[in-house]
């Protein structure tokens, strides 16, 4: 099969003075490029790089048949405001071209995480309680339970979320919302800290046949009363924390077998409640009672071949990189022979 890859690239150039330090932490590098395309080749396809943008439109325009890309492997986070993941795969279904992946309305409501609370409350997901603060818009009175957690409405990648992201009192929190409002110049999400465990969960495939890839753990190499996974823990996480799967979090008492099948359930309900195709990625933190709840979904996860979590969970379950990636291509490619499933409509979960 003769398949395109689509990315972005980070530039060589870090982000200008004045803008964040994460400007560009959710773009690719040429290792995550190499190694999809390694992967893919091994498998016996024939690979183009397309990119992402004009190059890409370029290089799909007008394309003799023998030179048809039958698919796309798409990783790209696109550029630009809450639509950006959604603007490859809808110019892939302009074309009729396939995509591994979730379609452009899976991806623009998971990417907006107030829109995806509020979709996810419908749907009788459990989450935290929040509010949202426009981009534009004084931070008013809060009914919101401290401590809270602060972050930017529409990004990826741990951007925007720091050390001080938890905040204790309404001066912390005023601060910390004018400074995103400032740097991201969005929305701003604020919700109820969950004080439990946090797990992040890796699935693939598609509608029933979707399955829980691994459950686990980022737990912080040094006690912490809070424990974020921010941005300066995500860029020195050889130091700062420990990768727990799921036979250590049984085997060690951490998560008896309820709460696990709880977990993996919750993961599974929000990969099918949101359309997702093909992968995903679930965050899920634990309450004062020990029960899940819903925080985000990435269906466009990263897949950096050492340390992108889902390949951590993939890796930590005994999946070789090659292995995910076959998994997520095979899911992809059987959605592409039966057309009634290329655009799953969002169910309620089964409980």
């Amino acid at each position: 099969m003769r398949l395109g890859l689509t990315y972005n690239l980070k530039p060589e150039l870090g982000p200008s003075p004045g803008e964040p330090i994460d400007r560009f932490e959710e773009f690719d590098s040429v290792e995550t490029v190499d190694a999809i395309d390694r992967a893919l080749r091994g498998m016996g396809h024939e690979v183009e790089r397309l990119g992402w943008g004009e190059p890409l439109l370029a290089a799909l325009a007008e394309r003799p048949p023998e030179r048809r890309i039958e698919g796309v492997f798409n990783f790209a986070e696109g550029v630009g405001g809450r639509g950006r993941e959604s603007q490859i795969p809808a110019v892939l279904e302009v074309l009729g071209i396939p995509n591994t992946g979730s379609g452009p309305f899976a991806l623009a409501l998971a990417l907006d995480k107030g829109v995806a609370k509020i979709f996810a409350a419908a749907h009788g997901i459990r989450t935290a309680p929040f509010q949202i603060v426009g981009a534009d818009e004084p931070l008013g009175a809060t009914r919101l339970a401290y401590p809270l957690f602060v972050k930017p409405v529409a990004e990826g990648s741990s951007m925007g979320i720091r050390k001080n992201s938890v905040c204790r009192d309404e001066a912390a929190l005023r601060e910390r919302v004018a400074q995103l409002q400032r740097d991201y110049r969005q929305a701003v999400l604020v919700e109820e800290f969950l004080s439990g465990d946090e797990f992040t969960v890796g699935v693939v495939g598609n509608g029933a046949a979707a399955e829980v890839v691994g459950v686990m753990q980022v737990t912080p190499r040094e006690p912490e009363e809070a424990f974020v996974y921010s941005l300066e823990v995500k860029r020195d996480y050889l130091n700062q924390v420990r990768y727990v799967m799921t036979d250590e979090l049984v085997q060690s008492g951490r998560v008896d077998a309820a709460r696990l099948d709880a977990i993996r359930a919750l993961a599974l309900d929000v990969h099918r409640v949101f359309g997702c195709r093909d992968l995903s990625r679930i965050d899920i933190r634990c309450d004062r009672r020990g029960d899940p709840n819903f925080i985000e979904v990435n269906p466009l996860p990263g897949l950096h071949p050492v340390s992108s979590d889902l390949v951590i969970i993939a890796r930590g379950h005994g999946w070789s990189y090659e292995q995910l990636i076959g998994r997520i291509l095979a899911a992809a490619t059987q959605r592409w022979a039966s057309p009634e499933r290329q655009l799953p409509s969002p169910a309620a979960p089964e409980h």
